[in-house]
């Protein structure tokens, strides 16, 4: 270790520094500093580590520490990371703590780190006992490693909880999208609008009620003062000119609300991939302001006034991302693809547990259950852990009948002090070689509704989901013991609607001597959605004790995600970048002084998803023509010219074609990319700008899709802004176009750079999130690069940023060619995401499991 060994005699001149602090976040500690050597000499990288408990946080002190009786030591405690990396944060006061140390005595000097003051005392000296009664060091034990581990992550969590109030006031400070529920009034709480403010001038609850009694009164008013004049017939009856930002917003909303497009975008609402989507028209709500570089991006084309016209391709109703209608290859197809691609295919880490089950929780599967990417993510676990030769479980609600499903069986589980019967319907999907998945649906009071699986029809959220939730949860829990299941067992709970599951485990299972080999994985798909419920006795809702109910509660509301993170034996995210953004306030939502905590305790850990097995340009039966990396580039010039032709572009086959999908709100950058619009189409004469085709396609709110309209109809023959969404065509788009475009503020792992890269179409991605890991910056070289990032996120950027990747692809084509032969050849398919989960179910395994 670093810094000043303590080794004294009781005789010794000594001094114990100790300081009350409670800035401290997870994976930090605080330390002593000053002029003497064995505090550093002033050094940070040399200073002492003092040390806290559980018990004792947030008093930290040092031990017994020689000086040089009669020398005045001068002293100051610092805070940085206990590795001692980064910036250290030295207490905000002028001048220096001081202390002389006395001979024959220890001193203790104690301080605080919000006062400049120190007290300084004696400390009774103990004997030292005789060198026999020293007890001889002994080997700790597994039962001492895992006491130790479980103190050292008690430790952590007190830390967490004692900065949540500052930990929100940072998010509110940094992250634009962020705020947190327990400002809303109930009628505008909806869980998927965790990543939305409301509008700076829309009233707050007490001047909502307010203003609207203020309507009431003017409206009345106004019927008195037309009964009075007849002449004034005309008037529409109870409809005063109210100019409150409630009622514009509302206005707004209403209207927009009937154009097909933007009913789309108010369905959305959790999306595994994606941040959140934008809130049902009579929730008044708009993103946050935005940030300096934000602030900037001005918009070079009409925003509105352009009509509704239909929007093309397949209905968008209850779906939150594109990848929900994406093309999922049956298990035939998968294993023949693997047969083919056998280098890509092959495992590269040999599993300890492949026969230890595995129960995957989640609130919706494809095909039966999707609405974004968690359903697609969680049909490929279902997948692929039972190719690996898992015993494999998923467990989803059953929000309706579906083909093939029987019923097998029912028990009793209790929420809210109520017996609720629980049914259970089963099917079982063959996966090939005699491998198969068997999938459990849960059939309860409440899981069953004709709109989507998390709102109404109008976009409301439904108001027991956390019911209907908490029933998923115990019912998945129960499922294996039905089938006397109590032995090693993985349970893999995927996001907030699973996020009990840990809870559970931790208070009820493990507490009565039942799943004690069991590990609970908590994925995180997006820390923006947190399960937050206001108004419920945790206590009694769950039925839990007090210390789960703490566990589960942050501010004045239960949060899922919070309690998830404190008892998972593990937490994992859908890429590794992203487990480093929600330890930060501008990614972790509130919850990043408790994710620091999983990983400073070495419970975390990230996995870049996988892309199915359809995404294969040799196969696919949507491209025009199909090819490989050895004959892509006539195969993709053969697709540029088919696709031109059917989107009625210039066929032209030395412009650089452009492409962008997404969902058309701000969190995607859209209006960073329309800004640059007219610049990209502009030929100045520099043989880049202006040699451009662009097709975007995509949906979602009205500004943003009347600006696809606009850039069509100004730049005929150019630009295609395809308002709607087509898996075909996002197929088609794969395969012919030069460059895809992906300028989103926030990805936690992002699938259509890595769709891109294996039909040799250059991503050109900020720097965020998942992108980060699946996509090598041209900066590295064009032997090894795979695209081009943008960081950061700004217009003047991204105009940098294009004008590199397209003058590559102009002026420098082998250069260009050799970056696309890399991206094809790259591996971003699932049997490589598999070894890393099978590694870390082994870690899980191995660890003791989470005791609270």
């Amino acid at each position: 270790m670093a810094g000043y060994e303590p080794g004294i005699k009781a005789a010794t001149a000594s001094a114990v520094f100790k300081v009350r602090c409670k800035s401290t976040r997870p994976g930090e500690a605080v330390f002593v500093v000053g002029s003497h050597e064995a505090l550093g000499a002033w050094s940070t990288a040399m200073a002492l580590a003092l040390t806290t408990t559980a018990d004792t946080f947030p008093t930290w002190q040092s031990a017994p520490i020689p000086l040089l009786a009669g020398m005045m030591v001068e002293y100051k405690f610092i805070i940085q990371r206990e590795d001692r990396q980064g910036t250290p944060q030295w207490q905000k006061f002028d001048g220096n703590y001081r202390v002389t140390p006395v001979a024959g005595q220890v001193l203790q000097a104690v301080s605080d780190w919000e006062v400049a003051s120190a007290e300084i005392s004696t400390l009774e000296v103990p004997e030292e006992p005789p060198v026999e009664q020293v007890p001889k060091p002994t080997k700790p034990t597994e039962a001492d490693k895992a006491i130790a581990q479980q103190e050292n992550e008690e430790r952590l969590l007190k830390m967490a909880e004692s900065g949540v109030e500052k930990a929100a006031a940072e998010v509110i400070e940094t992250c634009p999208l962020a705020v947190t529920l327990t400002k809303r009034e109930m009628s505008r709480r909806n869980f998927s609008q965790s990543l939305l403010t409301l509008d700076v001038d829309a009233p707050e609850p007490e001047k909502a009620e307010k203003a609207e009694n203020e309507k009431a009164e003017k409206a009345e008013e106004t019927k008195k003062e037309e009964k009075l004049d007849k002449k004034e017939g005309e008037k529409t009856e109870g409809t005063p000119q109210s100019t409150t930002a409630t009622e514009e917003v509302k206005e707004v909303n209403e209207s927009t609300a009937e154009d097909a497009d933007a009913q789309a975008e108010q369905a959305e609402q959790a999306e595994a991939q994606d941040a959140p989507a934008e809130a049902p028209a009579d929730v008044v709500v708009t993103q946050a302001p935005m940030d300096d570089e934000d602030e900037a991006v001005e918009y070079e084309v009409p925003l509105k006034g352009l009509g509704a016209p239909a929007v093309r391709g397949v209905p968008l109703k209850h779906i939150t991302s594109f990848s929900a209608l994406a093309d999922v290859a049956d298990a035939q197809t998968k294993v023949e693809h693997r047969r083919r691609e056998k280098e890509k295919a092959q495992s590269r880490y040999q599993p300890y547990n492949l026969d230890v089950p595995v129960v995957i929780v989640t609130s919706e599967v494809a095909p039966y259950s999707k609405t974004g990417g968690l359903g697609m993510v969680a049909a490929s676990y279902g997948f692929e852990f039972a190719r690996n030769g898992h015993r494999t479980m998923v467990v989803a609600p059953k929000y309706k009948h579906y083909d093939g499903i029987s019923y097998c069986g029912e028990t009793r589980v209790r929420i809210k002090d109520q017996e609720e019967n629980v049914k259970y319907w089963h099917l079982r999907k063959d996966c090939g070689e005699g491998k198969g998945t068997d999938f459990l649906f849960i059939e309860g009071r409440g899981i069953q509704r004709d709109g989507g699986l998390y709102n109404d029809d109008d976009g409301r959220e439904y108001p027991d989901n956390l019911e209907r939730f908490t029933m998923l949860c115990l019912a998945a829990m129960e499922a294996p013991l039905i089938l006397d299941i109590n032995g090693e067992v993985i349970f893999l709970a995927n996001d907030w609607q699973a996020g009990l599951v840990p809870v559970y485990m931790c208070y009820k299972y493990r507490r009565h001597n039942c799943y004690t080999q069991a590990r609970a994985i908590y994925v995180i798909h997006n820390l923006g959605y947190q399960g937050q419920y206001h108004g419920h006795d945790a206590c009694r809702f769950f039925g839990i004790d007090s210390k789960a109910a703490h566990d589960l509660v942050l501010g004045n509301c239960i949060n899922l995600s919070k309690g998830a993170l404190i008892c998972a034996d593990r937490v994992l995210t859908v890429s590794p970048n992203y487990s480093k953004e929600i330890q930060t306030a501008s990614g972790g939502f509130n919850l990043q002084d408790f994710v620091s905590a999983k990983a400073a305790s070495l419970r975390l850990a990230g996995i870049l998803n996988g892309i199915d097995d359809c995404w294969d340009p040799a196969v696919d039966p949507d491209v025009f023509v199909n090819f490989s990396v050895e004959d892509f580039e006539k195969g993709k010039m053969e697709n540029k010219a088919a696709l031109q032709k059917m989107l009625g572009l210039d066929v032209n086959p030395d412009l650089c074609l452009i492409g962008f999908v997404g969902r058309l709100t701000w969190q995607k950058g859209i209006d960073v990319l329309a800004s640059v619009i007219s610049w990209l189409m502009q030929d100045t004469g520099n043989g880049v700008t202006g040699q451009v085709q662009l097709i975007m396609m995509g949906n979602g709110e009205r500004q943003y899709s009347d600006t696809l309209r606009w850039a069509e109809s100004n730049y005929k023959g150019r630009v295609c802004g395809y308002v709607g969404f087509d898996p075909k065509v996002e197929h088609q788009m794969m395969a012919a176009c030069d460059l895809l475009l992906m300028p989103s503020r926030y990805e936690p792992c992002g699938l259509p750079q890595m769709y891109s890269q294996m039909y040799g179409t250059l991503p050109v991605v900020h720097a965020t999130g998942g992108l980060v890991d699946s996509v090598k910056d041209v900066s590295i070289g064009v032997e090894t690069a795979t695209g081009f990032l943008v960081s950061p996120l700004s217009s003047d950027k991204l105009k940098e940023t294009l004008f590199r990747a397209v003058e590559l692809n102009i002026k420098r084509k082998q250069d260009f060619l050799r970056m696309q032969r890399t991206a094809m050849q790259h591996d971003y398919y699932w049997p490589k995401a598999m070894d890393e989960y099978e590694r870390q179910i082994d870690i899980v395994l191995y660890e003791p499991a989470t005791v609270r």
